[in-house]
């Protein structure tokens, strides 16, 4: 037993502790779980998605694959929520409607499972390097600027004389957040986004601009929805988009079991490497035929347990049991929905700032040569770019090529695979 800790990996905790800390890991997943849903509903338009039924099947599917990847799947103390990654792919293919979603989110999965099954993972690991690891984190956070302009504005909002006000306020947000981030202690620094969206929250009740009506609309009590809106449908450039944006999820995957393996256990890693992104090709099928988003082993664990001192992957299996209840309590999910969007885009915001540091922080991990400056800064630049292209101009492209430059991460991923291990490789050395 690892005596640093008050509960080792594979300790049960009395039953109202780990309720307890399942309670924590809960409160600190809940802002993730808004974000998510706030964000990929946003992104589908007016009548496009119903934002309680789409947190209801947020909240399943996390609460699900945490409890099945915990028990019999990596067998480590991470949640599983929506992939940063592939809700970039689903916000860039909304206007091609949600079936179209959800058939790149299947066609995505099973490419996962079928890498685990026919063990090609380890060749495929091979090609994620520092500087290819590095350039996706950051095209993960620089790919969604453009919906985080949107929320932090209040663009989408029926009052679109108060963008000003708004985005000063979400401003002001951020950096509330950050610095609650920084000086907390303990389990308060854990819940610092939660304790921001709250305030914020507070902030928009007083200017008038946070909406109640679906809270006091919603039951108390629900074990009904539509488990399926639409049917799937297979449209190629969602499938491309789908199976470059898995590649992110393998990387997000290997960084967060490595995590929390090196303050828990190694010995068991390579075995949890192959069940856990088997069990995230499973999920993204299911997420798929729901029309949600994938699901991801989140990296916060280690922090988190390093002040807790808590390290029993049960207790975060407490935690995945209370997202299921969750879902069947409509007035519980509709209370999480009414946080205002430029709240959540505030704290999106502080989130992928820090995935921009961790970016960076991968790529200075090796010695950095002159050709690194290149590999990294090209296929970040031009990834960004593309994503601010006027739609017009996309459109007048040839099909094949709109696929290239419409969404940011197939283009920086393409590039720097490119960069890194054909045209700028080291000297020397052969491609993997």
């Amino acid at each position: 037993m690892n005596t640093a800790y008050l509960y080792d990996l594979d300790d049960l905790p009395p039953c109202q502790y780990a309720l307890l800390y399942g309670l924590q890991w809960a409160f600190i997943m809940f802002p993730a779980l808004i974000i998510a849903a706030t964000l990929s509903v946003g992104s589908l338009g007016p009548g496009g998605a119903d934002i309680i039924r789409f947190l209801r099947l947020t909240l399943l599917t996390s609460g699900l694959f945490t409890i099945v990847q915990t028990l019999w799947g990596h067998r480590y103390p991470l949640l599983e929520g929506p992939a940063t990654a592939l809700m970039l792919a689903f916000i860039l293919l909304a206007p091609h409607g949600l079936p179209a979603i959800q058939g790149g989110m299947i066609f995505g999965g099973v490419l996962l499972v079928i890498i685990v099954l026919s063990r090609q993972l380890e060749r495929l690991t091979r090609l994620f390097t520092p500087n290819v690891v590095g350039v996706i984190l950051m095209l993960i956070a620089l790919g969604l600027l453009r919906p985080l302009l949107r929320f932090m504005t209040g663009a989408t909002d029926t009052t679109p004389g108060s963008e000003g006000q708004t985005f000063l306020i979400s401003l002001m947000l951020v950096l509330f957040i950050a610095t609650l981030s920084h000086w907390l202690k303990g389990f308060w620094r854990t819940v610092s986004i939660l304790i921001g969206m709250v305030v914020g929250s507070f902030v928009f009740l007083v200017v008038g601009r946070l909406r109640w009506e679906q809270l006091v609309a919603a039951p108390w009590i629900s074990f009904s929805t539509r488990w399926v809106e639409t049917l799937p449908g297979f449209y190629w450039p969602a499938a491309v988009a789908f199976a470059c944006a898995y590649l992110a999820v393998i990387v997000n995957t290997l960084g967060s079991l490595q995590g929390i393996a090196a303050i828990t256990d190694k010995e068991r890693l390579p075995k949890a490497t192959q069940r856990g992104i088997l069990i995230n090709g499973i999920a993204g099928v299911s997420c798929g035929v729901l029309g949600v988003v994938g699901t991801v082993s989140y990296s916060m664990g280690p922090g988190v347990i390093l002040v807790n001192r808590v390290a029993s992957r049960y207790a975060v299996t407490y935690c995945g049991a209370i997202l299921l209840v969750a879902t069947f309590l409509p007035k519980l999910a509709a209370l999480l929905a009414v946080v205002p969007e430029p709240v959540v885009g505030a704290a999106l915001c502080v989130g992928l700032g820090g995935q921009v540091g961790v970016g960076i922080s991968t790529v200075a991990s090796q010695e950095i040569q002159s050709r690194d400056y290149f590999v990294v800064g090209l296929p970040v630049l031009l990834g960004t770019l593309v994503g601010f292209l006027p739609q017009g101009l996309v459109d007048a492209l040839p099909g094949w090529i709109q696929l290239f430059v419409a969404n940011s991460l197939i283009t920086g991923i393409t590039l720097v695979l490119l960069l890194e291990h054909v045209l700028l490789r080291k000297r020397g050395s052969c491609s993997p």
